[in-house]
């Protein structure tokens, strides 16, 4: 079991074809260790392999609480365990109990989008303009390969601090192989795009709707489309409409070149909306990503005295300037519907 290329940690477990095992068997080859993340229908721990001393992630799936979403786990081990690009979590290997599931994952250690998002509030649009090079670049590389993710959001995407901060996609429960237009009504309401909820068919597009959602997120602090009293209903009948607004105070110091490349991803005609390929080469994405880059470099270079002055530098870890979070405007998890239509 597990993807063809195998990283070193894994020789020691050689034989073990995902059949099912102990969780002493499993004990024996890691030491598992502090959560480092949790869902809806697995925990994620840190975990060590005992020969290699190689650090890992390890996915623990209560089998039980997946009854009727079978499909999802399936998904992650085919899908996923395919795929091999920097800005996806790595699936290594993955072993089965009678009860659990357990999947050994590249580990990424600086938390999620999401975490970031209610900690820091809004980021600056260099960073934004990183942030989406690096999804568009998941993206191109799954949509070429006729894989859709449908479950593109902040809880999904993992921050990588090995160098500089980069973000990886997890989590494909939900992606599929789509070589015709698909009718499942899936996803996570926030994020969902129009031919979703119209259900007229949808392709690999509603990714890009996604990470316009997500942009528009990361400039601001909150989505385009939210209902004020949290009722669903009304937060598709919002998305259906596809009205965008940038409300004043909150959109006024945005480039006009970020207002357009989001107005481009949230086009709710999928047929005219950006694909992930022409995002990545989108002028305002390439500039953005290379003054946040260039940023990067400066501050490796400056070393660690730009970091001993903490945040009030207008420096983040990534050397990128960073604004004030918007006078009187908190995000808040109220601002997101997180509940999945399955």
């Amino acid at each position: 079991a597990g993807s063809p290329s195998q990283p070193p940690a894994e020789t020691a477990c050689e034989g073990w074809d995902g059949s099912d095992v102990t969780l002493s068997d499993i004990e024996r080859c890691y030491e598992i260790g502090r959560v480092v993340g949790d869902g809806n229908f697995a925990v994620v721990r840190e975990c060590c392999h005992r020969d290699s001393r190689q650090t890992l992630a390890m996915k623990i799936v209560e089998r039980s609480k997946l009854i009727g979403r079978e499909h999802m786990l399936q998904n992650e081990l085919s899908l996923l365990g395919s795929l091999c690009h920097p800005r996806i979590v790595r699936l290594f290997t993955h072993h089965h109990t009678h009860t659990h599931s357990y999947l050994v994952m590249e580990l990424v250690s600086g938390g999620d989008l999401f975490e970031a998002i209610a900690e820091r509030g809004k980021f600056s649009e260099a960073e934004a303009g990183l942030m989406v090079s690096d999804m568009s670049e998941a993206l191109s590389y799954i949509h070429c390969r006729s894989i859709v993710h449908r479950d593109l959001k902040p809880e999904n995407l993992l921050v990588s601090i090995m160098v500089s901060a980069v973000l990886k996609l997890g989590d494909f429960g939900l992606a599929m192989v789509v070589t015709e237009p698909v009718f499942t009504i899936c996803g996570t309401p926030t994020y969902v795009a129009p031919e979703i909820l119209f259900e007229t068919g949808y392709g690999v597009a509603v990714d890009v709707w996604a990470l316009g959602i997500i942009l528009y997120i990361l400039l601001c602090g909150f989505p385009p489309f939210r209902s004020q009293d949290r009722d669903q209903e009304e937060l598709f009948q919002l998305i259906r409409q596809g009205q965008l607004h940038f409300p004043y105070p909150y959109w006024d110091p945005i480039a006009e070149e970020a207002k357009g490349l989001v107005r481009a991803l949230l086009q709710p005609d999928p047929t005219v909306r950006l694909t992930a390929e022409q995002t990545l080469l989108h002028p305002w994405v390439k500039a953005m990503a290379s003054v946040c880059r260039q940023g990067a470099q400066d501050r490796d270079r400056k070393g660690s005295a730009g970091r001993s002055r903490g945040r009030r530098t207008g420096k983040n870890k990534d050397g990128c300037v960073v604004r004030e979070t918007s006078p009187s405007r908190t995000v808040s998890r109220h601002d997101f519907n997180h509940r999945q239509v399955l």
